[in-house]
């Protein structure tokens, strides 16, 4: 009897535990964001983050982010303003996770409290967490901007007092990329909810129940990377103004915003662009494009900056972008697909166009595979297939019949194409033989969103061996870093497709880059002085991409030499630099691509902080947000009574256009005892019954053996 009574309450904590930790997935839109003042959840729709307050439930509302951009040559400066409102009787936390471009530079931070301006000062990560801590509990306003992924940043904001609005205004750098003749500038809105393997953790602190996922042994910092999100957003919330000003130093054929209305304006040298709609909805990437006027179209370009006596560079270098007359050699080609839940609408819509024209670029010679995989993974056959008329009317099959639903457990099925065709051959000089031949080439199609992307790179380099991987990046908001870092580990190349518009020519561009030969082993060599320059190695680079280098200079070099195999033969050019084209942030830009390159050694390495010291020191010298330095502002003046409490409030993104996943759950107040802690609440009843069951059954077997 006393056994029962121990299983039944195992399974009440199971219960309540499972029913705690249903976040996942989950549409909580009772819980959503709104705009007036509600009596209770039940009349809640969409649209603002909710507090208790004395009349029920008060939103608090982030009312605007405003981009603005000056792009000279090659770096474009982002000023991001984004005004938060408490509209409530209670002093408040803002919490924020904003997504950026992955080859961003943070350099800058402030708050504008009316007329006044609270710079940011960057400190060491722990350093500046604890002067934000502090000064949040002596009940002044301050601001910590931290560094989750190179292109995940989080905000927080204390003591916004009762009905009081605080801008935070934060300023990066990044390289515009040019690829087939076209420049290009991203502004990532918002973020696909990242899957986050493994088995939760119960939390250790407040802090880490601010996400909907808790941390994993994979992913340590999941609560960190989970902001809520909504598809419910009121019209006139989450909403940004965008405008762009472009000094190329060339005429420009078009600009084009694939997925906004523009207007452009012409002023002598500078064009000036803006969205045609005063404010556009967060919840798709702001694309940019532009081509220059034929005769103009770059061979080289070189910008310098001083900085504290030293020189620094960028310097753009384009290699030969035709191969007429070389045959293309058989291949293998894996092509890997993403099903899991994040995929569901547009994204898998666009997935199948684009796996049905790689399967039309095949010829008898070839050789091909498809991995379709969500939680877990299954092939199309048990080995690579010659591209029969028979093999792919059977592989179009099975694209047709592609549904998105479960998780993104991406190792497996990348370890199974980076592995299987050399577990297929036991004779070690059959497979050289076969290799020297045959192109291994994966095409991996996914929009990118986990957590644990350090162990999928690792992943990769330590398998791709002779391979390439090609990632082509699906949605209207995928994770970029992933997709950019993980092509550069396999050797390979990214593909951005965001609408289904753009799969037919975005995947005839891949193809015409794979099915060319890149220029491998290069090298540079400059003159005139001792250089540090990233990144290095230096990646292989595919037809139409550009050499793209950021030096530091000991003294101000003369010339450049770049040299590298093309098509097996060797290339070489040389590029004479003049310091008379001046950009600012150039030495930044420098330190940020240093810090990637010693993250990527790390990786290599197994060894994630191994140059954390080297890291902290970078961030520290140009000002720069890393993983091991963030900006702090600090009002030094108590505004909070110190008898008044502070309500957590997290600010939602929107779910990406397009996309059917459910929503996450949003956060809870700090307060208030929400839904996480009742998954804590019954794990510990669950940890008790385990005990008194252990107990029951050793008195059980001392009660026999007395007997």
């Amino acid at each position: 009897m006393h056994r029962i009574q121990f299983l039944v309450s195992i399974v009440f904590c199971l219960i309540t535990a499972a029913s705690a930790s249903a976040y996942q997935g989950v549409d909580y839109q009772g819980a959503d964001y709104q705009e007036a003042n509600y009596a209770a959840l039940d009349e809640v729709g969409a649209g603002s983050l909710l507090m208790p307050s004395d009349q029920g439930y008060t939103p608090f509302v982030r009312s605007q982010s405003e981009f603005d951009v000056q792009v000279n040559g090659l770096v474009s400066r982002v000023t991001l303003r984004q005004s938060f409102i408490n509209p409530s009787r209670q002093w408040v936390e803002a919490v924020y996770v904003l997504p950026l471009p992955e080859n961003s530079a943070v350099n800058a931070m402030r708050i504008r409290i009316g007329e006044r301006v609270i710079e940011g000062e960057i400190k060491e990560k722990q350093e500046a967490r604890r002067l934000y801590t502090q000064a949040k509990a002596q009940g002044m306003r301050a601001g910590l901007l931290q560094q989750q992924r190179p292109n995940l940043f989080s905000t927080q904001v204390a003591n916004i007092g009762p009905h009081e609005t605080i801008e935070v205004e934060l300023t990066f750098l990044q390289t515009l990329r040019y690829d087939q003749g076209e420049f290009s500038l991203r502004l990532p809105m918002t973020l696909t909810p990242r899957y986050i393997p493994g088995l939760s953790r119960l939390p250790e602190s407040p802090e880490q129940v601010q996400g909907w996922a808790f941390p994993t042994a994979q992913v340590t910092d999941a609560h960190m990377i989970t902001p809520p999100q909504t598809h419910h957003a009121a019209a006139d919330q989450l909403q940004a103004r965008v405008r762009i000003q472009v000094t190329p130093g060339y005429q420009v054929q078009q600009f084009q915003a694939p997925y906004h209305d523009i207007d452009v304006t012409r002023l002598s040298e500078v064009y000036q662009i803006r969205t045609r709609s005063e404010q556009v909805a967060m919840d798709r990437d702001f694309v940019l494009r532009w081509k220059p006027v034929a005769q103009q179209s770059p061979v080289a370009a070189y910008f310098s900056e001083q900085v504290s006596g030293r020189d620094h560079g960028l310097i753009m270098v384009i290699p030969p972008a035709t191969a007429d007359g070389i045959s293309v050699a058989p291949r293998e080609l894996i092509l890997i697909i993403d099903s899991s839940g994040s995929m569901a609408g547009q994204s898998m819509i666009q997935a199948k166009q684009a796996l049905h024209m790689a399967l039309s670029r095949l010829r008898p010679q070839d050789r091909f595979n498809i991995i379709d995989f969500d939680s877990g993974y299954r092939t199309l056959f048990p080995h690579s297939t010659a591209a029969s008329p028979a093999a792919l009317r059977r592989a179009q099959g099975f694209v047709d019949g592609l549904v998105a639903n479960g998780g993104t457990e991406m190792a497996s099925p990348l370890r199974w194409a980076l592995t299987q065709a050399d577990a297929e051959h036991v004779d070690e000089e059959q497979l050289e033989e076969e290799q020297a031949d045959v192109i291994a080439q994966i095409v991996f199609i996914t929009d990118g969103s986990v957590g644990n992307e350090s162990a999928l790179f690792e992943l990769i380099h330590q398998h791709i061996a002779h391979k390439r991987l090609y990632t082509v990046a699906i949605g209207a908001a995928p994770n970029g870093f992933f997709m950019r870092k993980a092509a550069e580990f396999g050797r390979g190349t990214y593909t951005y497709i965001g609408s289904t518009d753009e799969v037919q020519s975005a995947m005839a561009e891949l193809f015409g880059k794979i099915e060319k030969p890149a220029l491998t082993q290069i090298s540079v060599q400059v003159e005139g002085g001792a250089a540090e320059w990233y990144p290095q190695p230096v990646p292989d680079l595919f037809v139409g991409e550009p050499l793209l280098i950021k030096a530091r200079f000991d003294q101000p070099p003369a010339a450049v030499s770049i040299a590298g195999r093309f098509a097996g033969q060797q290339w070489q050019t040389r590029l004479q630099l003049r310091s008379d084209q001046q950009a600012a942030g150039v030495a930044t830009l420098w330190a940020r691509a240093k810090v990637a390159s010693l993250q990527d050694d790390g990786v290599r390495q197994g060894n994630a902080a191994m140059h954390r010291d080297a890291i902290v020191a970078l961030g520290l010298e140009h000002r720069l947000l890393t993983p091991y330095t963030s900006f702090v502002a600090v009002d030094k003046t108590p505004v909070r009574p110190q008898d008044a409490a502070v309500q957590q409030a997290q600010i939602a993104n929107r779910m990406p256009a397009g996309s059917r996943q459910p929503a996450p759950a949003v956060g809870y107040p700090r307060t208030a005892l929400g839904l996480h802690w009742h998954l804590v609440i019954g794990f510990l009843l669950l940890g008790l019954a385990l005990l008194l069951w252990q107990r029951a059954e050793f008195g059980g077997q001392a009660h026999a053996e007395l007997a």
